[in-house]
């Protein structure tokens, strides 16, 4: 039997994840059942099972996907010149979020699924952890060299300010959801007039 490469496995994997996100974009999380994400990747219930056991784990790795997206796009910024704002870096991310998943109602229903899911909660309160260190490590970076922080406070006020930028984030996601007359556009431009250090630098 020939052998199977890692490159294969995560190639299948990212297969049925694809899969799993089409079903769940269609008919929302709670309504697809791995029996409609096997219909939907073509591939057989033992392939499927072979990677996932649960619809929980097809949203981590989709979500981890999803991450590790937005973490190129980080490092892309970091060494950009001239290197973004903080604020454009929340445009880049979701804009980068839009072309990605397309549907972003996607990630509010699996939000909503959290109070009353525990595997999910386990996984999301992960994700979350790891986008609050992409956003203080950027932050600190950004304030040592554009606020004149020295190395120490630029990393304090990045840790304070990450969970700002976090929500900023998601709020574009939700209002997008919930709000048929969302302005997109308009939202990114209040973000990027917002600049706490800015201010508090002009106060000192």
């Amino acid at each position: 039997m020939p052998k199977v490469t890692e490159e294969h496995r995560t190639a299948r994997r990212r297969q049925i994840a694809e899969a799993a996100l089409r079903c769940f974009a269609r008919s929302g999380f709670q309504q697809t059942s791995m029996a409609d994400i096997i219909a939907e990747s073509g591939l057989s219930a033992g392939a499927i099972y072979g990677h996932y056991k649960s619809k929980e784990e097809l949203v981590e790795l989709a979500v981890t996907e999803v991450l590790d997206a937005r973490f190129l796009d980080l490092a892309h910024a970091r060494t950009s010149d001239p290197q973004p704002s903080p604020a454009e870096l929340v445009a880049i991310l979701v804009r980068g979020l839009r072309a990605q998943i397309g549907d972003l109602q996607l990630l509010v229903q699996v939000w909503g699924q959290v109070p009353i899911n525990p595997a999910l909660s386990r996984v999301t309160t992960a994700v979350g952890g790891r986008i609050r260190t992409m956003f203080a490590d950027y932050l600190a970076e950004w304030y040592h060299r554009h606020r004149g922080m020295d190395e120490a406070s630029a990393r304090l006020a990045g840790e304070e300010d990450a969970s700002l930028y976090v929500g900023l984030v998601q709020g574009y996601v939700v209002q997008t959801v919930l709000f048929t007359d969302f302005d997109g556009d308009g939202y990114l431009a209040s973000v990027a007039r917002m600049d706490p250090r800015a201010a508090a630098a002009r106060t000192a």
